[in-house]
């Protein structure tokens, strides 16, 4: 009567065993088959984010060029994006101007500089010159002013005899473009295309490649 139940017990402690065996996962094993793929998809993220962080390569015979002034961020932007097709890089760098108080500016128009002035001597206007350079070149300087308030006294009287000039902070700042490009590059054609009253080569920085 004993050595029937002792079967009955070894059965089950073969099936259970056999179960374990069959059933059983290693932790160890299960945590290495886990993370072996961690590393390589982290090298192939720092490889991708290293290639795009990389500064271009610059030639040693690359033309680099210095386009401005422009007025503003947002003009200097859109010429930036002008450059780009042409460019190995671009980069827009920011000029403080010394200065103090307002300036009245009658902005460049399709009329040349010589014609404007004479309407304006024609209107009786007195202490104007023609702006030759900088971000407004082509138009008219109406006079330098401490206060806002002289200023705008000056912006009324032009608009009554029928200009439309503005006030301008004196010493404001402007923006420039700088430009490295491949060998062949002609500087003087991309700063008309960008509306820039400057478009000049300058030193590159050091070449690479």
């Amino acid at each position: 009567m004993i050595v029937r139940p002792l079967l009955v017990i070894l059965v089950m402690l073969n099936l259970s065993a056999a179960a374990w065996w069959l059933f059983h996962r290693d932790p160890v094993f299960a945590a290495a088959a886990t993370t072996s793929a961690i590393p390589a998809l982290k090298l192939a993220d720092a490889a991708h984010a290293a290639t795009e962080a990389a500064p271009p390569i610059i030639p040693a015979d690359a033309v680099c060029a210095s386009f401005g002034p422009f007025a503003d961020a947002a003009t200097t932007e859109q010429a930036k994006q002008q450059l780009r097709p042409q460019a190995i890089r671009v980069d827009a760098r920011q000029v403080a101007q010394a200065g103090h108080g307002y300036d009245v500016i009658l902005p460049a128009t399709d009329t040349t500089g010589s014609a404007m002035l004479e309407r304006l001597k024609a209107a009786g206007i007195k202490d104007m010159f023609a702006i030759r350079d900088g971000a407004d070149a082509g138009g008219v300087a109406l006079g330098h002013f401490g206060s806002q308030e002289g200023a705008q006294r000056r912006l009324v009287e032009l608009q009554g005899k029928g200009f439309q000039p503005r006030i301008r902070p004196a010493g404001q700042a402007t923006f420039w473009l700088d430009v490295v490009a491949a060998n062949g590059f002609d500087p003087a054609p991309a700063a008309a295309a960008v509306h820039a009253p400057h478009g000049e080569r300058v030193s590159c920085p050091a070449a690479s490649g």
